[in-house]
């Protein structure tokens, strides 16, 4: 951890580069794959935020990021960020090698991820991608506690039926928290955590 800490100034450096070469320039040609490269070490290195300028910042730059991996395709992905080589998933039921290459080869490995990118970071073992993954989700927590939410984590825990710090049940025995003064309900919707409203 500490030399990614290290280099983070010479990825953010490189990334700016690339970045500037890439949307300024409108150069067209395989440098968003280095802006790929460099973005996702930039985000996994990045300090920890402190205001919700901060908490945007990092949001808007993963989200970015997301955009311009869909356009690779799932063996481009795997040349940038090779599968970990980790073969022991089954023994701890965590994903490794074989879960990730299960799941990648679901998709057509020479047409751009697309849609499939949210699925693809969230399946895909690699101790990069994995930070990227966690981050994009502490991002996303942080922007909504900005706005009166509880942390997803509790917000999940709690939908699970768990006591939470910060929740409790109605006399229905719904899960709920208090929002901008005001108690909001716990629920899910389609497979996804959403409020209820």
């Amino acid at each position: 951890m500490t030399g990614n800490k290290e280099r983070y100034p010479l990825y953010l450096k490189a990334f700016n580069k690339k970045v500037t070469h890439y949307f300024q320039e409108n150069v067209i040609d395989d440098n968003f794959k280095q802006v790929i490269f460099y973005g996702v070490k930039v985000v996994n290195g990045s300090p920890e935020t402190k205001t919700h300028d901060d908490d945007l910042a990092i949001f808007n730059t993963i989200s970015a990021l997301k955009e311009l991996i869909k356009q690779l395709t799932p063996n481009e992905f795997m040349n940038m960020f090779p599968v970990d080589k980790d073969f022991k998933g089954y023994k701890y039921e965590i994903k490794d090698y074989y879960s990730s290459m299960e799941y990648v080869n679901t998709l057509d490995l020479n047409k751009p991820i697309g849609d499939n990118v949210l699925m693809l970071l969230g399946e895909y073992m690699n101790k990069d991608i994995h930070r990227f993954f966690v981050k994009s989700v502490i991002s996303l927590s942080h922007l909504r506690q900005h706005e009166g939410h509880i942390d997803m984590f509790e917000e999940f825990m709690a939908a699970q039926g768990m006591e939470t710090p910060n929740t409790f049940k109605n006399t229905k025995g719904e899960a709920m928290y208090v929002r901008n003064g005001k108690p909001q309900a716990i629920g899910f919707k389609t497979n996804k955590l959403e409020l209820v409203k």
